[in-house]
């Protein structure tokens, strides 16, 4: 219902005011902010983005891109949609280009949630996914890691065959590796929830697919209940650009395309995603020298007795002691940029590094190390106790 109100700076004759209330749902949502600005003279190991940028060929593609014909028209999709399916051995009507991951997730809640519905979620995982299904008007139900951050497949099993109706789960998100631990779950346990669950989505969120290898895309024809994400923002550097990827069967696709606007992604992020996927070696050169940079700053982290994730992305998250976010803050006084939750008790004693060029690795070991004395070495069978209890904020659903 709108308010009347007048403007007392107006007097007596002032016009009434209509302000306009949101939807319910919007009431208890926090606004999600991007990162802070000025990040570019930084080294950005906040936000797994890939810091060396795109490949040259991407560069040349897009410089040829951006002329005032082309830009100046609408995008084309079918010929980028078939050569994307190609690329990714599926048909193109089991494609959907949408802007980012983000958006992405948006379809989903857009096609499938009505208000009441429930998303069952892992707890400490990516927070878009509970942020998109509370704007919808759904409820959100969490099941924690154990103790050494696996995921504990009997209790979404049980969530999943829990009650009739509303008290059904109706999407079930798994990032694959998860952000922010890194850590992959089992091929055999997806199994096992996509055959519990026929008449639950289950999204499988593979934004480091290109880091991990590890994928279940093929399995889009076995369930229909299947979802897989994927992005060009991450491995390939095209986070700016935003375009990213939903699979599925024919039918969910079909839903889904009824639901997403006419012109859902931007022609130059098109001409980059095409250029990329024609630029293997450079993905895998990327890919090699993440991996080793990893591995130098897990070497770091063990000599320091700080224990860590093991992680099949491009980012490593560790506990650092009840000083994390006094080092987090000392780190970015000397230009780095990490991922820390210095505002929520369970989360304070970690943050997560991003993998960067070996320059800015070899100044990320250097700072570590010089902050030594703030670091509480912790025995890694206790490091994830913290992390386990943690729950998302009320404020996001």
């Amino acid at each position: 219902m709108a308010a009347i109100r007048g403007d007392p700076a107006q007097g007596s004759q002032a016009k009434t005011v209509a302000i306009i209330n949101p939807r319910r749902a919007i009431y208890n949502i926090q606004a999600e902010r991007p990162p802070s600005e000025e990040r570019t003279t930084k080294v950005r190991l906040d936000m797994n983005e890939n810091t060396a940028g795109p490949a040259p060929g991407v560069l040349r593609r897009l410089r040829n891109a951006v002329q005032a014909t082309q830009l100046g028209a609408y995008p084309e999709y079918e010929s980028a949609r078939a050569e994307l399916a190609r690329h990714f051995n599926v048909r193109a009507e089991e494609l959907l280009l949408t802007n980012g991951i983000d958006d992405a997730l948006k379809l989903i809640c857009d096609t499938f949630v009505d208000p009441g519905d429930s998303l069952l979620i892992p707890n400490l995982t990516f927070t878009m996914y509970q942020f998109f299904h509370s704007v919808a008007g759904g409820k959100t139900k969490v099941i924690h890691y154990d103790s050494k951050l696996r995921l504990p497949v009997h209790r979404a099993l049980a969530a999943l065959r829990a009650g009739p109706g509303r008290a059904r789960v109706r999407w079930l998100a798994l990032a694959n590796p998860n952000n922010p631990t890194g850590t992959l779950i089992p091929k055999d346990d997806l199994r096992g929830l996509l055959r519990a669950a026929p008449g639950t989505l289950i999204l499988v969120d593979e934004a480091y697919f290109d880091y991990s290898g590890e994928t279940v895309l093929p399995w889009i024809r076995r369930y229909p209940n299947l979802i897989v994400a994927r992005t060009f923002s991450k491995a390939h550097g095209l986070a700016g650009l935003r375009l990213g990827l939903l699979f599925a069967r024919r039918g969910l696709t079909d839903w889904m395309r009824r639901a997403q606007a006419v012109f859902p992604v931007n022609s130059l992020a098109l001409a980059a995603a095409l250029a990329a996927i024609n630029s293997p070696h450079d993905l895998r050169r990327h890919v090699s020298d993440v991996l080793e940079q990893r591995h130098r700053l897990c070497r770091c982290l063990d000599s320091l007795g700080v224990p860590y994730a093991p992680s099949a992305a491009n980012f490593v998250f560790a506990r650092f002691g009840p000083k994390a976010p006094e080092v987090a803050r000392r780190l970015a006084r000397q230009g780095i940029l990490v991922r820390h939750w210095s505002r929520d008790p369970h989360l304070r004693p970690y943050f997560r590094v991003g993998i960067g060029t070996a320059t800015e690795m070899r100044r990320v070991v250097r700072a570590l190390e010089g902050l030594r004395s703030l670091i509480e070495p912790q025995d890694s069978a206790l490091a994830w106790r913290g992390a386990a209890r943690y729950s998302p904020l009320p404020t996001h659903g």
